[in-house]
Parts: C-alpha cells; structure tokens; sequence
C-alpha cells in the first residue's frame, strides 16, 4: 500500500487514509501493524491466539524507486511474516519513535470514577497508547485530565493570567465542549461539583448527568476523542498547542453506537482538532466515508478465492453523496428489501424481453410493475417512468 500525501488539503485539516472493504479483508490488522511499526505491538499480539509463528514487523531499505514519504507493505512467501518497507530517513525515525501516537476503536467507553482536586496526570506510555482498547481504570485517568483542564480554567479566569488572553486550559477545554455539542447537535459542557465530594459530571442539552447515564454513541465519542486531546495535551506537558503538533491517530470503527448525523460529523470533526496529525481510519460506514472531503480511501476487495486485493487509492471528493459513496466506493447495488429486488429483477427480465419483441413479456412487466406501485411511492414514481419509457420504445420501435 502506498500513502501518498494529500494534494490541496486545507492546512486546518489533517491528513487522512480511510481503510474500506467487507469484513474479513484485513482493515483492522492493517491498523494493528501500523501500531506494531509505531512501537506498540499488543494489538497485533491479540490477533497471534495458538499460532506457532510469530509476525514479525521491522522495516527496511525500500526495494523500489519510490518518492520521499513513500512505503510499500508486503506479505513474506512464507506467511509467517509481515514485512513493512519504508524509507529509512530522519523523517521516517521521527515517525517512529519521536512522533506522539494513539490508537482507538468505537468501545473507547468512558464511565464513571472518582476525582481528586488537580490530581497529577503522568505521560501516557506509548504502547499504551497503540493498545485501541483501554484498561478498566483508564476512565477514571481520562475524567481527572479533564476535571485538571476545567478547574484549572476556572482559576485562571481569576488571576492575572486571565488578563493575558484565553489560556491553554481554557482553550482545550472550549475545544472538546464545541466539537461535542456540534457533534451533538445539543450544548455539551463538563461540570466539576463539589458536594458531596469532588466528581467530574456532563451538562448535556440542559441536563446534569453522570457519565453511565450518557447514550452509548456519546460515551464512546469521549472516550476517544476526547481522550485524544487530553492524553496528547499530558504528552506535551503543556508544550506546544496540539492544532500545530504532528501526531498520527489510528481509528477503527469509531461509528459504532451512532446516529448517521454523529457519523457524518466524528471525522470532520477531529480533523480539525488535530490538523498536522495523520490519521488512519478503518470504517464501513458510507456516512464516514462521505464526509470525507479530502484525503484518500482505500478500498480492499475479497475475491472469491479467498485473496484480499488492495485497490488503487480513490481520492475522497467533496460534495459526493453517501449514495455515491455506497455504490461506487462499498460496490452495493441494492437498495431495497430482498422480496421487492426480487420483483424489481423479474420486471426488468420481462422488460427486456419485450424490447426483443415479447409480446406476453410487455404484459407481465405491466402487473409486476402495478404490484410493486402499490408498495411505496417512491417505488410507484419510479415504474411510472419504466412503463413511460417502455411504451415509447415500443411504440418507436412498431412504426418502424
């Protein structure tokens, strides 16, 4: 696979490589392996359950003419490898070893747990970060880096500093509240309370609630996305504002447990919070997908000997529909219940055996389209035009 870089991107967009294709073609693993490569390897371990061969992952010299930033994946002969073949420059070690990484998948849940009072949040470790699923006291790190932000905001609106401008606090903390409620469609705040004992809870279209009580799709949002920008922003140690920090971000399947208007918003949305990052994306969601407007998609295929094939990346274009997405990009040409495909096979059968001069076929396409009329209106509009059409055609096709 090649990654190349993304042509005209607007600079407050980060780049983006979308992984597509039907289950089994290997999206997840390719993302455990760019984990491996970026120095966390427990994903790719998980998926090593009673194998006797290991998967080993280095990189090396790049065996082809490629441009700088390239790279090239490649499955050994003997199947027990999985070689990753990039350029081995500054940039590249950089990549590996210095750039921060992070990696989720859609069950980032975030649930309730105690906080203290400007509890110190330490480094995250980097493997741990490349893990996708996260510890069970990992929730309670996450509210305490945002309860940090938001008492830490609060304070400075009272001394000096506040004089000087919005603070980096403030601005972290105003950042995940606006891409939440914007997600939302409903004003999204965090609220630290006192009594009986200090806890981090969410204000959330008017109402105050704990974490457990949120929907499912939001929690999972927090606990991804916006464990994002709290764990990067404890990886800086307050150096440097995260908008301007390159950083690659490995997701896989964040939709999960959204609405399509949330699904449609997730990507966007955190391409702005992070606009010098690089970002992986394994999806099969035609409403991620099309809200992409820049970036690449990668289509891999299942044929049917078993082998995956790797298309050629499709530059993402803005204003292109999820239709369009769904038929051209996921290859689905079904649209509705199986019994009415049925009817709709058989009456474009019949039709087009009335256009090589059936006579009884013209008749049974007119009661298959009369019955599946009676089944919406949309269905009813759209064999008004077939049965206009066929007429026409005939009718031309007699007067010759």
């Amino acid at each position: 696979m090649e990654f190349p870089p993304v042509e005209n991107k607007p600079a407050e967009l980060a780049e983006v490589h979308l992984f597509t294709g039907v289950n089994g073609t290997g999206k997840t693993r390719l993302l455990a392996l760019l984990a491996a490569v970026l120095k966390g390897d427990s994903a790719s371990k998980k998926r090593l359950k009673g194998a006797t061969d290991g998967i080993g992952v280095f990189a090396s010299r790049r065996l082809h003419a490629a441009g700088p930033g390239e790279s090239q994946w490649q499955r050994s002969k003997t199947h027990k490898e999985y070689m990753v073949f990039f350029d081995q420059d500054s940039a590249f070690q950089k990549w590996v070893g210095e750039v921060p990484a992070f990696a989720y998948d859609g069950t980032a849940y975030v649930s309730d747990a105690p906080i203290a009072v400007m509890a110190g949040v330490p480094r995250p470790d980097r493997a741990d970060c490349l893990s996708f699923s996260r510890t069970g006291d990992h929730s309670a790190v996450l509210l305490q880096a945002v309860a940090n932000l938001k008492m830490q905001s609060a304070m400075d609106m009272m001394n000096e500093s506040a004089g000087r401008g919005v603070t980096r606090a403030a601005q972290l903390v105003r950042a995940v509240e606006d891409v939440l409620t914007k997600i939302t469609g409903q004003q999204f705040l965090f609220n630290v309370t006192a009594y009986p004992q200090p806890a981090l809870q969410v204000n959330w279209a008017n109402v105050e609630m704990p974490f457990d009580l949120l929907p499912d799709g939001l929690r999972s949002i927090i606990g991804w996305m916006v464990d994002a920008v709290v764990m990067m922003d404890a990886w800086l140690q307050g150096k440097g504002p995260l908008e301007e920090t390159e950083a690659v971000f490995l997701l896989d399947e964040v939709e999960g447990h959204l609405h399509p208007v949330w699904q449609r918003r997730v990507l966007p949305a955190f391409q702005r919070l992070f606009s010098k990052a690089q970002i992986f994306v394994a999806t099969h969601s035609p409403f991620v997908i099309s809200s992409l407007g820049h970036g690449w998609i990668h289509p891999l295929i299942l044929e049917k000997d078993g082998k995956v094939k790797i298309k050629e990346p499709v530059p993402a274009k803005a204003g292109e529909s999820y239709i369009s997405v769904i038929e051209d990009i996921m290859g689905l040409e079904e649209w509705y219940d199986p019994e009415t495909e049925k009817l709709l096979a058989e009456f474009r059968a019949e039709r087009d055996r009335a256009y090589q001069g059936d006579a009884e076929a013209k008749g049974k396409a007119v009661r298959l389209a009369e019955g599946l009329s009676a089944r919406s209106m949309e269905l009813r509009y759209m064999m008004g035009k077939e049965l206009s059409q066929m007429e026409r055609r005939l009718a031309k096709a007699g007067a010759k």
